[in-house]
């Protein structure tokens, strides 16, 4: 009798123990690693009627600290331009940070992104504390597919007077070349 019950108690602790360990594993850039690749994408504002065709090529820089994406895109009105994007996971803050940068637009934007890795769903929102001068708000939401090679971005971006901001909605559709 003694004997199944430390049997039962001990499968029960190691159950416990590996439980622990999985739940406190530390959350890293490599938890994104699915980014990384050659992604072919199409940005679309039905409100604007118009479009923008990316290619965005994601890889690991800074040893592996960073995911780098780097865009070359052109839009509906044969405007073109690039744009790079670098993704960290900061330990102290405990979230995903995102630097994105245009060659179109001077402002720097730094966004926090929440993932989600059950949902499949990654959302990108920007740090309400970078508004200082000019107002911007950025809210998106990317849901991956499950083999994680296509995705769609819901989002929408805020500008101009906080109290009646232009408001820039798009869809996203972008998929794996690479």
């Amino acid at each position: 009798m003694k004997t199944i019950f430390f049997k039962k108690a001990s499968l029960l602790i190691t159950l416990l123990l590996a439980t622990g360990t999985i739940l406190a594993q530390k959350k890293s850039i490599q938890d994104l690693d699915f980014l990384i690749g050659k992604w072919e994408v199409r940005e679309d504002n039905k409100e604007e009627k118009w479009w923008e065709k990316s290619t965005r090529t994601c890889q690991y820089t800074l040893d592996s600290t960073y995911i780098e994406l780097k865009s070359v895109a052109i839009s509906s009105s044969g405007k073109e331009r690039t744009y790079t994007w670098y993704i960290h996971y900061n330990s102290k803050a405990q979230q995903f940070e995102m630097v994105s940068m245009f060659s179109n637009w001077p402002k720097i934007l730094f966004d926090i992104l929440h993932w989600d890795p059950k949902k499949r769903k990654l959302i990108i929102q920007n740090d309400k504390d970078q508004n200082k001068g000019e107002y911007h708000e950025r809210y998106g939401e990317i849901i991956f597919e499950e083999d994680f090679n296509t995705y769609t971005w819901t989002g929408q971006n805020k500008y101009g007077d906080p109290k009646n901001p232009s408001i820039w909605k798009y869809i996203e559709k972008g998929s794996r070349i690479k």
